[in-house]
C-alpha cells in the first residue's frame, strides 16, 4: 500500500519548554511493494516519521495508509511490523517464545507457527539459541532475534530503523538479502546511517534534513544528484574509502 503524507508536523517541547520541530511540513508518498530507504542527518527526523506510522507520537497533518486516514486506523489495526535498535525483548523468556509472540497474538496455527520460526531462525543462524533466554544474549544476536520477531509476521508494512545497526557485515548482508528476496513485494521503510546499504538495498532512496523532505531518488540518480545534502552523505562513502587506503 502507498503511504502519503500531507503537511505533516511533529513538535516537541523539551526539558527548557521549547518548541523543537522534528518534522516540519512534509508532503510525498512512500511507494508500494518497494523498498524505501530514508536517509538523512541525524535528528532529521527520520525516527519521528516512522513513530507516526507506529502511532507512538502526535503530527499534525494527514498521513494516508492506503486508502485510509492513518488517525482513524486504531494502532493494532495497522498491521505493522517495526523493529528499531532500542526494541526490546522479553528478557526472561527463551528465544522461541519471544520470536512465536506476534504468531500467536495473530492467532497462527501451532504447527505453522512452528515452522515459520525454524525457518526464519535456521536462516538467520539463530536456530541454535531458540532455548536460551534473551537476557544471555550478545547484542549481535539480540539484533537478530528482533529481526526474527519481524520477519515472522506477515504485515501490510516492514519498518526497520537502524535495525542493522549492532550486526557485523556478513549478517548485514543477509539481513539485507532476505529482506530483498523473501519480503519482495512488502511495503518496507527503511531507515539508516549506512549510506553503502542504502545502495545497496534500496529501490528508492528519500532524503530527509532539518526536519524537511528533500526528494526521493533511484540509487544512480542519488549517486548523479547535485543536491547539497546528498553530496554531503556521500561524502561519508568517499572518506570511508580514503581510510582503508
Amino acid at each position: 500500500m502507498d503511504i502519503t503524507f500531507k503537511n505533516v508536523s511533529v513538535l516537541y517541547e523539551n526539558k527548557k519548554r521549547d518548541i523543537i520541530t522534528a518534522i516540519d511540513d512534509i508532503s510525498f508518498s512512500f511507494t508500494s511493494e518497494k523498498i524505501n530507504v530514508l536517509v538523512g542527518p541525524s535528528g532529521c527526523g527520520k525516527t519521528s516519521l516512522a513513530r507516526c506510522l507506529t502511532g507512538e507520537i502526535i503530527y499534525e497533518g494527514e498521513i494516508m495508509y492506503g486508502e485510509k486516514d492513518l488517525e482513524k486506523i486504531e494502532t493494532k489495526d495497522r498491521n505493522i511490523s517495526y523493529v528499531n535498535e532500542n526494541y526490546t525483548l522479553l528478557p526472561n523468556v527463551n528465544v522461541y517464545d519471544n520470536i512465536a509472540f506476534p504468531l500467536r497474538l495473530n492467532k497462527v496455527d501451532h504447527d505453522e507457527a512452528d515452522q515459520i520460526i525454524k525457518e526464519v531462525t535456521k536462516y538467520l543462524d539463530i536456530d541454535f539459541l531458540l532455548t536460551r533466554k534473551t537476557k544471555y544474549l550478545s547484542l549481535g544476536q539480540i539484533s537478530r532475534v528482533k529481526l526474527a520477531k519481524c520477519f515472522v509476521k506477515d504485515s501490510d508494512l516492514y519498518i526497520f530503523d537502524e535495525s542493522n545497526r549492532n550486526l557485523d557485515e556478513e549478517n548485514r548482508n543477509k539481513i539485507n538479502r532476505y529482506i530483498k528476496d523473501r519480503l519482495k513485494g512488502k511495503t518496507i521503510i527503511f531507515i539508516t546511517h549506512n549510506i553503502s546499504e542504502a545502495l545497496s538495498i534500496a529501490d528508492y532512496i528519500y532524503v530527509m534534513n532539518e526536519g524537511k523532505y528533500r526528494g526521493r531518488y533511484t540509487p544512480i540518480e542519488f549517486l548523479e544528484s547535485n543536491d547539497e545534502v546528498v553530496q554531503n552523505l556521500l561524502s561519508e562513502i568517499k572518506n570511508e574509502k580514503k581510510k582503508l587506503f
